[in-house]
């Protein structure tokens, strides 16, 4: 997964696989990609987006499912650019995979437009998984009811959830004697800011700023800490220029133009605050799990902490998630499921994990060594856990067209870069969003 930039609403990145094989009647006269071997093999590609680390740890997952499974072959593609359009392309074209890995941010406009079969049935027939004992906020994200993600039956399963977390630079905390944040309690705004303006640091005195206290602020989490809210819960509604978002949304905006902890748009154009981070530039950075096996590399030592909040309480930032889904015209949904049953369950979770790469869907397994691995960075893994009780589904999976959100998205990337109030904007771009919403999901109003 990548970080966001300063626009910060919408995480992309999704990955898919292909499946066909002889033993089952074409459904729908539907042909996805792969083939059958002479042996009897059903061979499933694989196309997968994602950076090396990300790349090898899927095939190690396809590794063990194929030891596992000796009657399904699987052919492993990288696709490492325009992935979501890509695959848009081909659901459209009717000639989408068997098993689609998709986004959170994806999936709503897909299930809506039929692209995922309604495995509800296949995953109690299969009694394998422990919904239980799932992240509820992984999985319901994954479900639909004909009108709005989040609600009725399932149709994909989460690979994984990805709670955000503060990453931060040790050794610049110990090179400019600033005490680390708590890895149990959340720092309020005011203790933060305090904390960045310590660390933004002009190193040769020439005026410009060399080392910022924080990266490009995930405005999400501020805003839900403080009480907002992007949408009303029917999402019928843009509700985020309420006092609560307001608010929220100027002291991310202050960040940035005022106090200048934050790097600026001009800033980030020679290096973005992944690279930042990595180059020792950034005391602090948003981020998820994900990061964590790149970051196991870098030459100075870091950990993790909770997001800031309004009020020093654990704030419902948001997680990130990737799921997989059988398509709905699939010649062959019983491999397909096994597929998708793989990745979201125990073998494939327990891999994953092992590798750093994500926190593992199940509650049970998070509070183990398989995940905490003692001994390796970050120390405070736990922070992971705790974040993905608090945490929630980003705005970009709150309807199946995200117009409204790219809409919104566009006008707030010249907000970052403006002079108007973030109430004066808000209001202004009210009438905008709600009309957006209306229009591109007419059936939450009926």
């Amino acid at each position: 997964m990548n970080k966001k930039a300063i626009t910060m609403l919408t995480m992309s990145g999704v990955i898919a696989l292909t499946g066909c094989s002889g033993g089952e009647a074409p459904k729908d006269g539907a042909a996805a990609g792969g083939a059958a071997s002479g042996s009897g093999k059903v061979e499933i590609s694989v196309s997968s987006w994602g950076a090396p680390d990300e790349r090898k740890v899927f095939e190690a997952v396809l590794q063990d499912f194929e030891k596992a499974n000796p009657n399904i072959k699987v052919k492993f593609q990288h696709i490492p650019s325009d992935y979501s359009v890509k695959l848009n392309t081909m659901i459209a074209g009717g000639k989408a995979p068997d098993v689609i890995f998709t986004t959170d941010g994806d999936f709503p406009r897909w299930v809506k437009q039929g692209a995922f079969l309604n495995i509800d049935e296949m995953v109690k027939a299969s009694g394998k998984l422990d919904l239980n004992d799932m992240w509820e906020t992984g999985l319901n994200r994954y479900r639909y009811d004909g009108k709005v993600p989040g609600k009725g039956s399932l149709y994909a399963l989460p690979k994984d959830i990805g709670p955000s977390v503060m990453y931060y630079n040790k050794d610049l905390f110990d090179k400019y004697k600033v005490p680390y944040p708590s890895a149990d309690k959340p720092m309020s705004w005011e203790d933060a800011l305090a904390m960045w303006k310590k660390l933004t640091i002009d190193e040769n005195g020439d005026g410009k700023t060399d080392i910022y206290g924080s990266g490009p602020s995930w405005w999400e989490g501020f805003v839900w800490s403080n009480n907002g809210d992007v949408l009303s819960k029917d999402r019928k509604e843009f509700t985020l220029n309420k006092p609560e978002g307001a608010k929220a949304m100027q002291f991310a905006y202050d960040l940035i133009n005022v106090h200048k902890v934050v790097p600026d748009a001009r800033a980030l154009q020679s290096m973005n605050d992944g690279q930042m981070f990595e180059a020792g530039k950034l005391a602090t950075i948003t981020g998820g799990r994900w990061q964590v096996p790149t970051y196991r590399k870098l030459k100075f030592n870091w950990d993790v902490a909770p997001i800031p909040s309004a009020t020093g309480s654990w704030v419902n930032g948001w997680s990130g998630s990737v799921g997989l889904g059988v398509n709905a015209k699939t010649k062959f949904p019983n491999e397909s499921y096994k597929l998708v049953e793989w990745f979201a369950g125990k073998e494939g979770q327990t891999k994953m994990t092992e590798l750093g790469f994500s926190i593992p869907n199940f509650k049970s397994m998070s509070n183990t060594d398989v995940f905490l691995q003692p001994g390796q960075k970050p120390e405070h893994a736990s922070v992971f856990i705790k974040a993905a009780e608090n945490q929630q589904a980003g705005p970009w999976t709150y309807l199946p067209n995200p117009k409204w959100s790219d809409t919104f998205n566009q006008k707030l990337a010249e907000f970052w870069v403006g002079t108007e109030p973030a109430q004066a904007f808000l209001d202004k771009m009210k009438p905008i969003i709600d009309k957006e919403i209306q229009e591109g999901n007419p059936e939450v109003f009926k």
